[in-house]
């Protein structure tokens, strides 16, 4: 798995044609790049986005459209408006805007002394309300195995399960903070499921080293509410790191 460093250099970026037409006249602007070639587009001055790349197990817009409508009866989440792909196969995903801006944006990164224990209460806050029983799909070590096309055994013993819907790309950015540091929202989350909390916990810690350097992973532990446990950590930071 790619660093998740926002690429902010944005001045070669070429409007798609499909981002101009769901667009309609008004404003567009890229606002972000990930590692697979994907832009977050702004319309409008953040009344909506529109998320474009190619065809990727990290951007499948379909299915992140649908667990979008269904996770926000829970937590503050983008609300889907439509889905599709262009003529070059790209896919693109619309949503409304939502409060907020990312965590490593706008100065945070210079204050992990507030957003790192937000960062851990935001994740814990999500697997406390977000109901197991309710959700439909599966972010299991099985199912993430099978989907790499690995063997079962590829990490060796897997730890003891510890039930949640996690967020699925639990990554620093992916949590908005409005002015004060608190958490309003969680995006990308194409991936959500139902899995071990750790599965989370282990790429948020992974993050804030690329984000807020070493150190900090305590303070996220201590916001969470969770004692370290090295084990499943490294476990789960192996799975993440296959993909």
């Amino acid at each position: 798995m790619t660093s998740d460093i926002p690429n902010l250099d944005l001045d070669d970026v070429v409007v798609p044609g499909v981002v101009s037409g769901l667009a309609a006249g008004r404003t567009v602007e890229p606002i972000w790049r990930n590692e697979i070639g994907g832009v977050t587009f702004s319309i409008d001055g953040g009344a909506e986005y529109v998320k474009y790349g190619p065809p990727h197990a990290e951007f499948d817009a379909g299915p992140e459209f649908v667990r979008l409508r269904w996770v926000r009866a829970y937590v503050a989440a983008p609300r889907p408006i439509d889905h599709g792909h262009d003529a070059l196969g790209n896919r693109w995903l619309r949503t409304a805007g939502l409060s907020g801006t990312s965590a490593v944006l706008a100065g945070w990164r210079e204050r992990p002394d507030i957003v790192v224990p937000e960062l851990g209460r935001a994740l814990r806050r999500f697997h406390d309300r977000v109901p197991v029983r309710d959700c439909a799909w599966d972010w299991s070590i099985a199912g993430r195995l099978e989907y790499l096309a690995r063997p079962a055994d590829a990490l060796g013993p897997w730890p003891e399960l510890d039930p949640v819907v996690c967020h699925g790309d639990a990554c620093n950015p992916n949590f908005l903070l409005d002015s004060s540091g608190a958490c309003v929202g969680y995006v990308d989350l194409g991936r959500l499921g139902v899995g071990d909390r750790w599965a989370d916990l282990a790429p948020a810690l992974l993050s804030l080293g690329w984000n807020f350097g070493a150190g900090w992973e305590p303070a996220l532990l201590e916001g969470y509410g969770i004692d370290p446990d090295p084990e499943k950590q490294d476990f789960y930071t192996r799975l993440w790191n296959l993909a």
